[in-house]
């Protein structure tokens, strides 16, 4: 695991979620959406449940989190998982 290797993680997740985020929209506004691979894995209702999650889930780090709204919000060290 390189830092090469998250940042391209975290700018393919969040490429792949702004394309899918209007369709999110309506069911899962305020959730928290873990990442990999381009790929949605499990949506959770605080940032810190899916972040430990991803840690569980994926030990080379490689995964992001990203907030489900239209309004685009700095998640710090959530956005930025595996970092």
């Amino acid at each position: 695991m390189t830092s090469l290797q998250q940042r391209q993680q975290v700018d393919q997740n969040y490429d792949a979620f702004q394309r899918m985020l209007a369709s999110l929209l309506a069911d899962r506004r305020g959730q928290y959406a873990l990442m990999r691979d381009r790929d949605v894995v499990e949506f959770f209702d605080d940032p810190g449940d899916a972040y430990r999650a991803g840690l569980r889930r994926f030990s080379d780090h490689l995964f992001s989190i990203q907030e489900v709204d239209d309004e685009p919000i700095d998640l710090g060290i959530f956005s930025h998982a595996g970092d």
